[in-house]
């Protein structure tokens, strides 16, 4: 491949509003910024890696520190109820300082790896509330059928020292969610692995895919190769275009990886944040 890497900018943001956490009659999937979405299955509604707060006494710095290039679709003061959140792991722009917070005070159930859990408890979330998972493990949410799948990020050894202790294989994860409608599966933030490869293309419905240029994510070549081998599902692009970050991790681009893919003028959803995707009765519509 050979590409001319942009500073890509998102769609611009459409709203969320409160009926998007009602009941329906379908499953819906909004990309909420950086890798975070929202999922209602049929009134089951979840999100995954939310970071939905603003740095205090900023309007356009997120909580994690980089300068919002797009609103926030939804601020999780705003956020009317929530069954779980799912993290696939503790990094700063995933696990934010302040969004666990706010969704705590509605009741949500966090659900993570072990690192997750430590991080949620230090930030002073109740015991009561989290829910530490193992890679391939199953459990419910309302209508959800969810099994981790493995992840590999371990990005702390470019500089151990600096940095800590590298993620081990049981510390990230991704979310298969199996819905009434169809399947959806998020890798989380990972290098390839042959465990993505053997995933079967008619089982996977949609695939929220990790455009970022980063070594330690999926890479320009691995996204279009996992988007290639699952070439039934739409692709939902996330890690560029919504944080003014310099690492290469927030800033992928996802129509330049369009040539490569597969019918991607069929498959490739570049969603604004808070955008709908609809999935009725296994069959995804992009609404936009």
């Amino acid at each position: 491949m050979s590409l001319t890497h942009r500073n890509a900018s998102a769609p611009m943001t459409v709203a969320i509003e409160s009926g998007a956490f009602g009941k329906t009659e379908n499953t819906s999937v909004r990309w909420l910024t950086a890798a975070g979405f929202l999922i209602n299955a049929r009134g089951t509604v979840i999100m995954i890696d939310p970071l939905l707060s603003l740095k205090p006494g900023t309007s356009d710095v997120s909580e994690c520190g980089f300068r919002l290039r797009v609103p926030l679709p939804i601020l999780a003061a705003d956020v009317p109820s929530l069954d779980a959140v799912l993290y696939t792991h503790a990094d700063f722009d995933h696990v934010g300082p302040l969004t666990p917070l706010e969704l705590a005070h509605k009741g949500t159930v966090f659900y993570g790896p072990p690192p997750v859990a430590g991080k949620l408890t230090e930030l002073g979330i109740s015991q009561e509330q989290i829910r530490v998972l193992a890679i391939g493990q199953t459990f419910t949410v309302g209508c959800l059928d969810i099994t981790t799948t493995p992840a590999d990020h371990p990005w702390q050894e470019k500089d151990p020292e600096r940095n800590g202790k590298p993620w081990g294989p049981e510390d990230c994860c991704g979310f298969l969610m199996r819905t009434p409608d169809g399947t959806i599966w998020c890798p989380g933030d990972t290098r390839l692995l042959d465990a993505h490869l053997q995933m079967k293309s008619e089982d996977i419905h949609v695939l929220m895919l990790d455009v970022s240029r980063d070594e330690y994510h999926l890479g320009e070549e691995n996204a279009v190769r996992l988007a290639n081998h699952l070439d039934r599902a739409l692709l939902i692009p996330y890690h560029y275009g919504s944080h003014d970050a310099p690492a290469k991790a927030a800033n992928g681009d996802p129509e330049a990886l369009a040539s490569y893919i597969t019918r991607s003028g069929e498959r490739l959803c570049i969603l604004a944040p808070g955008e709908p995707l609809v999935i009725r009765d296994q069959l995804p519509v992009h609404s936009g």
